[in-house]
């Protein structure tokens, strides 16, 4: 997905917001664990708070596996409480259902290493959440114009996600990429 062009005709991101799409298109195109892990930092710093997705990435390896469990445990949380806070339409209530089921399974998946099937369980509850919050929106062809309107920040998550969602149909990159994408992603809806 390229870089929406309303975002900067409409002045609807900062500089440092669109910076990220530079910062991502490197991220993916990383082939080294140091880039992975600097590119990923920067992409993180503009969606979130500055310095705080560093516990993920840099340190003692028992430390990052502490700070990677808390933030497991609070997306798990996070998801939840979105999931039964959303109002939905009688139909949608087993969609609901089945999104806490697909939140375990991808937390299972992650922590045992299963980095591409969690990877593409990550990129379907991305879809499934957006869903919960906007309903048939979601799948509008000006869905990402609708959410950079509502908060720069939500929409480039959604870009995000769309390009993670790209990526997944060419089924590429290596499993450090998708660790780090799937960190990011975490991070950044466990910040909303």
């Amino acid at each position: 997905m390229a870089f929406p062009d309303f975002a900067v005709e409409e002045r609807l991101v900062s500089d440092a917001e669109r910076e990220a799409f530079g910062i991502f298109g490197k991220l993916a195109g990383s082939s080294s664990q140091s880039d992975f892990i600097a590119h990923s930092l920067a992409f993180a710093d503009i969606l979130g708070s500055p310095g705080e997705f560093s516990s993920f990435v840099h340190g003692e390896a028992a430390d990052r596996l502490v700070a990677i469990d808390h933030l497991l445990k609070v997306f798990r949380e996070n998801t939840e409480l979105l999931v039964h806070k959303t109002w939905v339409e009688k139909s949608d209530e087993k969609r609901k259902e089945k999104l806490i089921e697909e939140v375990s399974s991808f937390e299972r998946e992650f922590r045992e290493g299963d980095l591409r099937p969690a990877f593409r369980r990550f990129v379907q509850l991305c879809h499934s959440i957006a869903h919960l919050l906007f309903g048939a929106q979601s799948r509008a062809d000006d869905f990402l114009l609708y959410t950079f309107r509502i908060d720069p920040k939500l929409g480039l998550f959604f870009w995000f996600v769309g390009e993670l969602g790209d990526q997944l149909h060419r089924d590429s990159g290596d499993d450090e990429l998708l660790k780090a994408e799937v960190l990011v992603g975490m991070y950044v809806l466990s910040c909303f």
